[in-house]
Order: structure tokens, then sequence, then C-alpha cells
């Protein structure tokens, strides 16, 4: 049997509301129960030095990630026409439209096999994922700052709550500083399916540099770009995961007395 209009489950859905499983980032509550019973709206009041620093740091870290995208970006876009002319129509181009160029150059790689195309996906998802997560806490207004949680308005104009406790940006400013590890890493990739930088070798009788040939490039050079890209994700990987948000074991309590409450 299908759900009733007035179904609670199905209300929960369609508001999208949270169910205690978000990591870092969730929908706001609607239930006024887990509103803080005390606000403070002086940052250096409501937040630990560390706190402050963190949010400094993940700002600034975020400003490097986002400058490396746009360099890898602008110095290979001129290599292929395609992006020649996206680029000319619109100069404006940001991180973000530059890393779907990026994504759409990946789509048509003839050097980078599957495995590559996977490690480079990988870290462009966890860097789009980031950027929202970014986006919060920079633009965030503290909430209930007892269990660190701020409250935000996203680009869609929809209300979030972002988490902002020590442990939170710790965690999350580690990982950015793996992205942009595993970025420098991929800008070498682009560089050679591209054909912007090719690595090669010296001739030692004639000082020429001669560049690697397609088969050497796949079968040796983009392998050991590739193998340095997976260690460095299965580092990251084997961090310490974000947290969830400290009531969400509330909030799951609260989603199951809706569910068994008839009206």
């Amino acid at each position: 049997m299908g759900r009733s209009a007035g179904d609670p489950t199905r209300k929960r859905r369609d508001k999208k509301l949270p169910t205690g499983k978000e990591i870092m980032k969730r929908r706001t509550p609607d239930d006024l129960s887990l509103r803080p019973a005390r606000f403070e709206f002086d940052p250096k009041k409501a937040y630990t030095t560390e706190q402050l620093a963190e949010i400094g740091a993940i700002t600034l870290k975020w400003n490097q990630i986002e400058a490396h995208i746009e360099f890898v970006a602008t110095f290979i876009l001129f290599t292929k026409s395609p992006f020649w002319l996206r680029l000319s129509i619109n100069k404006t181009l940001g991180a973000k439209s530059k890393l779907n160029l990026l994504k759409e150059c990946l789509k048509h790689a003839e050097l980078l096999d599957d495995q590559a195309t996977q490690c480079i996906s990988d870290c462009f998802a966890q860097v789009e994922q980031c950027r929202a997560y970014r986006n919060a806490i920079i633009h965030h207004h503290i909430y209930d700052h007892e269990k660190g949680i701020g409250s935000y308005v996203d680009e869609s104009h929809s209300p979030y709550q972002i988490l902002v406790s020590i442990d939170a940006l710790t965690i999350l400013y580690q990982i950015l500083c793996s992205l942009l590890d595993e970025l420098r890493e991929i800008d070498l990739l682009f560089r050679i399916e591209t054909d912007a930088q090719k690595p090669g070798q010296l001739d030692r009788a004639t000082g020429e540099f001669h560049a690697f040939d397609d088969a050497k490039l796949k079968k040796d050079i983009i392998p050991q770009h590739i193998k340095r890209i997976m260690a460095l994700q299965k580092s990251r990987k084997e961090m310490q995961k974000l947290p969830k948000f400290p009531d969400a074991d509330l909030i799951r309590a609260l989603n199951e007395q809706e569910d068994a409450d008839p009206d």
C-alpha cells in the first residue's frame, strides 16, 4: 500500500529534513526542541582560539586548491581548440566552471586509462564536496556554539547547518591538504594528456630533448603518477572520518517518534 499524503515519513522526505545520519552538513531541523538554550553572537566568545585558527586555515588552504584548479585548467585549455573556444566566449570562468571543463577533458582522454580516470574523478568529487563544506563554514552564522553547529543558507537559498567543532574543522583541513597534493599529481597527468608538457629525456650525445612516445607514457610514466595518486588517496581515506552532528541520536529518536505517531 502506498503512503498517504499525511504520512509523516513522506512529509520528512518531501521537506528533506535531517535523518540523523548526516555528515558535517545537514538541512536545518524544524523541531524547536533542538534549538540551543542560549545564543552567543560574539565569535571570540562563541569559539575557541583553536576553532578560529582552523577556520582561517581552511579558508587559506581552499584558496590554494582553487588557485591550483584554475592554474591547471587555464594552462591546458589553450592546447585544445574546443576549450579555447569556450574560454574565449567566457573569460570569467571560475574554479567551479574550470573544474567542469577538466572533467569534460577527462571524458575524451586518449592516454589516460580507466584507472587514471577513476583516480581523478575520485579527487574531483571530494573537491566538490569540500567546496560545499568550505562555503558553509566561511559564510555561516553562529547558532549553537556549545555543540559546534553553525547556520548557513546555500546557493539555492536553502537553510543548512554546518559543523564547526574543533574535531570537524581539524579533519576537514587535513582532507584539504591531501586533496591539494593529489591535484598536483593530477596536474601532471593533464599536461601529458593534452600534450601541454610531455616528459622525456636528454640525448647525452646531442644534448637534445626527446619527448617520450605514447607507448612509453602509457606503460611507465602515467602508471607512476597513478601509483602516487592512489597512495595519497589511500592515506586520505584512512584519515579519521568527518563527524556526524552531536545531536544525531536525538534527531533519529524524534523521527522514530514521528513515524510512530498516527497523527
